[in-house]
């Protein structure tokens, strides 16, 4: 009798500190506002299925597409803040209330969780233009002013904000054509139906390396270890071109700080793994890891930055 009832407790102990046997949590929806295979997407869905099993929850990724991401942060904005509607962003997010109107207060509207990683953006051609490096482009754009079209993944999206630094710094004018995500620009560079497009290093990696385009600058401040061959900006002469795409986890405003620490727990556990850091390396993107008061703050800073270029180039919001 004795040894039974030892057995049962045993089980009971065991049952209540087994995962699989615990109460899973309500479903959890991270929204993406582009479509599926971009930058924002891929580190979404990595990230999603690592918090399935560290929070005992379903999350799935729902894309939203339009507007730059914004109509995707609009709704997130305004969801109940139980956790349970999060949204994946790109640093995009702060540079497109300087371009157009935004349903939602950037600083006030959201709750700032887990910033996760970053990916240096850079200048890609079709493989069968006549660009073979930077001053190529330049060299035609200024023989062409305004006629030369480059592709981004929207009005006020991290690749447009690159597209208008490379405008200033090189002096030349060239076509903007908005796409609504970074995928769907790429593949209109590998088509033919633009010439170039400022894309994330890990969106154009394998584009680059199966030859179906060229890069021919990145926009950070040294070589990337994924594209060591490409030169910077700066060795091309435009050093004040910089750009680089970060990705953070997001939730509606006024989340309660031991919701957000739970998550942020979780996000962080996840990608201090060797398995993760792998997939990232192999995504092409850099891990970050920084918490909330961090990642506010940094929100915080860059849409007064960006505010203040879109002032001084006086680029209105549409």
């Amino acid at each position: 009798m004795k040894l039974t009832c030892l057995a049962g407790a045993a089980l009971a102990v065991a049952v209540a500190l087994s995962p699989a046997w615990a109460a899973e949590g309500p479903p959890i929806k991270i929204v993406v506002g582009f479509t599926a295979g971009g930058v924002t997407d891929v580190l979404a869905r990595v990230v999603a299925e690592d918090l399935r099993k560290r929070l005992n929850a379903p999350v799935i990724v729902e894309n939203k597409p339009g507007a730059a991401g914004t109509r995707a942060a609009a709704q997130v904005s305004k969801a109940d803040p139980d956790g349970t509607t999060l949204l994946m962003i790109p640093g995009t997010h702060t540079m497109a209330p300087a371009l157009q109107k935004v349903d939602y207060d950037t600083k006030k509207d959201l709750t700032y969780i887990s910033l996760i990683a970053t990916a240096p953006s850079m200048l890609t051609v079709n493989k069968d233009t006549k660009y073979t490096d930077v001053k190529s482009v330049v060299d035609d754009a200024k023989a062409h002013p305004g006629e030369i079209p480059y592709g981004s993944s929207g009005v006020g999206s991290t690749s447009h904000f690159m597209g208008i630094l490379f405008e200033r710094e090189a002096g030349v004018k060239l076509n903007h054509v908005p796409f609504k995500s970074s995928g769907e620009s790429l593949q209109a560079v590998i088509g033919g139906h633009v010439p170039m497009s400022f894309s994330a290093v890990n969106q154009a990696l394998g584009a680059v390396k199966s030859g179906q385009v060229r890069a021919l600058a990145i926009g950070s401040e040294k070589r990337s270890a994924h594209l060591p061959d490409v030169p910077t900006f700066a060795e091309v002469g435009l050093p004040k071109v910089l750009s680089e795409t970060w990705i953070g986890l997001t939730g509606p405003a006024n989340m309660s700080p031991d919701l957000v620490k739970k998550i942020n727990d979780a996000v962080m556990a996840g990608i201090a793994t060797p398995e993760m850091q792998k997939r990232f390396a192999d995504l092409g993107v850099d891990v970050i890891a920084a918490g909330p008061v961090e990642f506010t703050n940094i929100v915080a800073r860059e849409v007064d930055t960006y505010e203040a270029l879109a002032r001084d180039l006086n680029l209105k919001a549409q």
